[in-house]
């Protein structure tokens, strides 16, 4: 996916959240059912909440990996020059 695209993911995953746990949506699943013990809503939540985090931490690893971002490391500074350094190695 193009970097681009990931930044406008990742702007967009809070506002989804956010859509996710408000009350009007959360009403939907407000009930008096239980599964396996556990109210329904409660479910829900923690069940959104989950998927947020994980395409959270999706988008901000690719975000980071991404081959556009990768830049050249800066070379590695030895104290000794490397006449010195093949001869104590």
């Amino acid at each position: 996916m193009p970097r681009q695209k990931l930044r406008d993911a990742a702007f967009i995953l809070p506002f989804f959240g956010l859509i996710l746990i408000m009350p009007p949506f959360v009403d939907i699943f407000f009930s008096a059912r239980l599964l396996g013990g556990i109210p329904v809503i409660l479910l829900y939540i923690f069940c959104a909440w989950t998927g947020l985090i994980i395409l959270g931490w999706i988008l901000s690893r690719r975000l980071v990996t991404d081959s556009d971002t990768a830049e050249p490391r800066p070379p590695t500074l030895h104290p000794l020059p490397p006449e010195q350094r093949d001869a104590d190695g």
